[in-house]
């Protein structure tokens, strides 16, 4: 086993309710299995003033939201992935151990693993649960071609694309241009965290032999 440590970025964790923050603690709960120590950093303004929690075996790290109102989503999201990247940061330079990689949920957090990747030199992946062109039916505004261009950066700089179904797989193919080699679909089922962990060694084995070449 290769990874030692993951850091998973999601804007949602239980007790939110949603299909992110379900696939992320299924993952988590996993990882811990599997003697992977995970940190994670998702917003809760409710539980912000915790800073940190430990439970089911991983580290939660909560955040606010740094501005609010807002006057639209895309600059909300601009200014939480700015305090989701502070967080994260602390937890490359003040932990023992560094995590090996790091791992975004929907377009939501990609601004903060695109930074993360640059500044600690770590493998990427990026979770999609959805595509901008099915949430807005195609729709051609100036708003919705902004996350469209946030979803087009994470997945061409994504080590690794995780989908849960084929046609996702096809529709990233389609929309976006990915190679298809770097796509990988799971089932939402027991087998998920085996899986992932066995694409985190991949992508980091990889990582390292082009690093050798």
């Amino acid at each position: 086993m290769v990874i030692k440590k993951i850091l998973i970025v999601t804007w949602e964790y239980p007790p939110k309710l949603g299909s992110v923050s379900h696939v992320c603690e299924m993952l988590a709960k996993g990882l811990v299995t599997q003697n992977i120590k995970v940190d994670i950093v998702t917003w809760d303004d409710w539980r912000a003033y915790m800073g940190l929690e430990d439970r089911d075996g991983a580290r939660i790290h909560y955040i606010s939201a740094p501005i609010l109102p807002a006057s639209n989503s895309i600059t909300f999201f601009a200014t939480l992935n700015l305090e989701l990247e502070r967080v994260a940061a602390s937890i490359f330079h003040e932990s023992p151990v560094a995590p090996n990689l790091i791992h975004v949920n929907e377009w939501i957090t990609v601004q903060a693993g695109l930074s993360l990747k640059s500044i600690f030199n770590v493998p990427l992946i990026f979770t999609i649960y959805s595509l901008e062109d099915h949430r807005s039916h195609g729709a051609v505004s100036p708003f919705n071609e902004s996350i469209k261009a946030i979803e087009r950066k994470g997945i061409l700089s994504a080590s690794m694309i995780i989908v849960f179904s084929n046609f996702m797989k096809d529709e990233v193919i389609r929309i976006y241009g990915a190679s298809g080699d770097k796509i990988c679909a799971l089932n939402l089922d027991e087998t998920m965290s085996d899986r992932t962990a066995e694409i985190y060694n991949e992508v980091i084995e990889k990582t390292r032999s082009v690093s050798v070449l």
